[in-house]
């Protein structure tokens, strides 16, 4: 009889106990002290040419830690990416009015959230009067989308091309640097949706915009709904800041350098103070959670590379591409070998690590699978396998978890019982639901 505690999908005790549950977001009195601040003082969204101090200071926080010069307040990650991508095209419609004939396709990402699909459509569509057309990439071995499958779609199709959209996904930054060549080399525009990349550093070339989110509970840098678009572009800048701000531009009390403009044809997309302030805390937190999420991370994959407790590599854990890399998610894929020798499959897994108490999941339905979006993947002709292969085969935990020091004993333990009651934990996946 093993010596291995029984799995709780088995009957026995979980390794995560009651109580054991991260915190998450991570808050106290100084949450609370700031919201108090803010809602006794008054002000709380910034109006004019008056700039709220709270976004104020998370825009150049953001800006200043993610490596980009300005940064612009939105009020989710999803206008971050409408902002950016529109202040693109309108300073090159200024320039050269014709660039624009057609065209009227965007490269984004197969596998991400598609919601992020609508801060295109929203971005672009109003000003250009005319449909958009999405054209989703399929993604590499980190999630992040393939800039090889991107560069054979521009090979054929530049010249309808009018931007590429890559993401950050769950741990990793992906093939950046390749999408700035590529948009230099074809001459098209480039925002990275860095939603997931709060309290993460990037520290190669960087996209003409970017935006990164701190919506809910499933961000690194959690505060109710907020985002904020990023450019070393002061031009772009005083766009995105006139875009958001009822065609408004900076005035010389902002940390955009000042520059007279005429007022431009916008709406109202102001952050305001209580969610600009909750995410400067949680940005602060970051910092030290960032820290433990690498090292959790790199212990985790020396865990999975050691042959005594496998005997092969079961699960695949992408090689950490930043200095300090994105925490949102903690991505395993699991290998043939998972099922060849252990008999389990990543639906298994999956079910084994929620019994213990780890919310485990597959992670974003693909585009090309998305009921509400897989239309737009039709009619390309292009490949989702790497997409379709994630999604089968990925074992994803919160970065919750990750965040948390004693992370890398939970997973040795639930590891453990895996390996003692394989033969009994053959098939469980088939017994729960999946998250979603």
């Amino acid at each position: 009889m093993s010596r291995t505690a029984l799995p709780a999908i088995l009957g026995g005790q979980p390794v995560l106990a009651a109580g054991d549950e991260p915190t998450f977001p991570p808050r106290g009195d100084l949450e609370v002290g700031l919201l108090t601040e803010i809602t006794r003082g008054g002000q709380w969204f910034a109006f004019g040419r008056g700039a709220g101090e709270w976004r104020l200071t998370l825009e150049q926080l953001v800006a200043d830690s993610t490596g980009y010069a300005y940064g612009v307040g939105v009020p989710n990650g999803t206008l971050g990416i409408a902002v950016g991508l529109r202040a693109q095209l309108r300073a090159r419609q200024a320039v050269d009015p014709q660039w624009v004939v057609g065209r009227e396709r965007v490269l984004v990402a197969d596998t991400t959230h598609a919601s992020a699909h609508y801060g295109v459509l929203a971005g672009l569509a109003p000003d250009l009067e005319r449909r958009i057309v999405l054209v989703p990439i399929d993604a590499s071995r980190d999630a992040t989308p393939s800039s090889a499958a991107a560069e054979q779609y521009m090979d054929q199709h530049a010249d309808r091309v009018l931007a590429l959209v890559p993401v950050t996904m769950y741990g990793a930054f992906g093939e950046i640097d390749r999408f700035v060549a590529l948009a230099r080399k074809y001459d098209v525009m480039l925002h990275h949706d860095n939603a997931l990349g709060g309290g993460a550093r990037y520290e190669r070339s960087r996209a003409t915009t970017a935006s990164v989110s701190g919506q809910g509970e499933g961000k690194a840098t959690p505060a109710g709904e907020a985002g904020v678009a990023l450019t070393s572009d002061p031009e772009l800048a005083r766009i995105m800041r006139a875009d958001t701000h009822t065609g408004i531009g900076p005035s010389r009390l902002d940390a955009i350098p000042f520059e007279e403009m005429p007022r431009l044809t916008a709406g109202n997309l102001r952050l305001g103070e209580h969610a600009a302030g909750l995410m400067v805390l949680q940005w602060l937190r970051a910092y030290q959670a960032r820290v433990q999420a690498r090292e959790n991370r790199r212990r985790v994959q020396q865990l999975l590379a050691e042959p005594g407790l496998f005997g092969v590599p079961i699960l695949w854990n992408a090689p950490m591409d930043a200095e300090f890399p994105p925490f949102f998610m903690f991505q395993m894929v699991a290998t043939e070998e998972l099922e060849e020798e252990l008999g389990l499959s990543p639906a298994d897994m999956r079910a084994i690590f929620c019994a213990e108490g780890m919310e485990a999941e597959r992670g974003f339905t693909p585009t090309h699978r998305d009921p509400a979006w897989r239309h737009v993947a039709e009619g390309h002709e292009l490949s989702y396998e790497g997409s379709a292969h994630l999604f089968k085969k990925s074992v994803i935990v919160g970065g919750k978890y990750l965040r948390d020091p004693r992370f890398v004993d939970w997973i040795t333990a639930i590891f453990e019982k895996v390996v003692a009651y394989k033969d009994r934990l053959r098939g469980v996946g088939d017994t729960m639901p999946e998250m979603t």
